[in-house]
C-alpha cells in the first residue's frame, strides 16, 4: 500500500485571495519502507538538534521559520536556513520517496471556478494512475491500494470528492475530445 501525505499552501479562494496560486504537495511512500524513512528523519533530526539546539518536536515549517520563527528566534536565521537546506536534501536521499505536486494559477479563472475540487481531483487521479502503472520506484504488492492522509483542509468537501471519484472518474481524452471514466 502506498501512503500519500498532503498539505497545501495557498488559499483556494478566487475573490480577494492573499495568493495568485493554490498548490497541493504529496509525499507518497510504500508502507515497506515506512520505517526505514521514518528511522532517516529522526537521525536528521538528532543531528539538528545536537548542531542547532532545534528540538525534536519542533515544526519544520519554512515560512514560520524564515517570516514568523516565534520560538526559534533562539536559532540564528542562517542556520535556520540550514535546517531548511538539510532537511531537503535528505528528503532527496530517500530514492523510495516520491513527491507529487498541484499548482493552480487562480489568475484568469472564471468566477464558478471551483480550485479546490480542481486540485484535488487532479492530485487524486496523478495518485491512482502511478499506483496503476507501477510507476513509482521501490517495492510493490501484488495488487497496490492508497492511502491519502490529508494536514487541516475542508475535510466534508475533500470527503465527498473522494466518494465520487470511486463511482465516477472523468478523465478527458487526450486529443482534447470528450471524456473516459477511470
Amino acid at each position: 500500500m502506498y501512503l500519500m501525505y498532503v498539505d497545501e499552501s495557498g488559499d483556494c479562494g478566487l475573490i480577494d485571495s492573499p495568493t495568485r496560486y493554490f498548490v497541493l504537495s504529496g509525499i507518497v511512500l510504500h508502507e515497506l519502507r515506512w520505517h526505514q524513512c521514518l528511522d532517516q528523519i529522526h537521525a536528521y533530526r538528532q543531528r539538528m538538534r545536537h548542531g542547532f539546539g532545534l528540538k525534536l518536536r519542533e515544526e519544520i515549517h519554512a515560512a514560520a521559520m524564515l517570516t514568523r520563527p516565534g520560538k526559534l528566534v533562539r536559532i540564528q536565521r542562517n542556520d535556520r536556513l540550514t535546517i531548511i537546506r538539510a532537511f531537503a536534501d535528505e528528503l532527496a536521499s530517500m530514492t523510495d520517496l516520491n513527491v507529487i505536486n498541484i499548482i493552480v494559477d487562480k489568475q484568469g479563472k472564471a468566477a464558478g471556478y471551483d480550485v479546490f475540487l480542481h486540485a484535488w481531483r487532479a492530485l487524486l487521479q496523478r495518485f491512482a494512475n502511478t499506483m496503476t502503472y507501477r510507476n513509482f520506484p521501490g517495492p510493490r504488492n501484488a495488487d497496490e491500494r492508497g492511502m491519502v492522509l490529508a494536514d487541516y483542509t475542508d475535510t466534508l468537501k475533500l470527503t465527498r470528492l473522494v466518494r465520487q471519484l470511486r463511482r465516477y472518474n472523468p478523465v478527458p481524452n487526450k486529443s482534447g475530445q470528450g471524456y473516459r471514466d477511470m
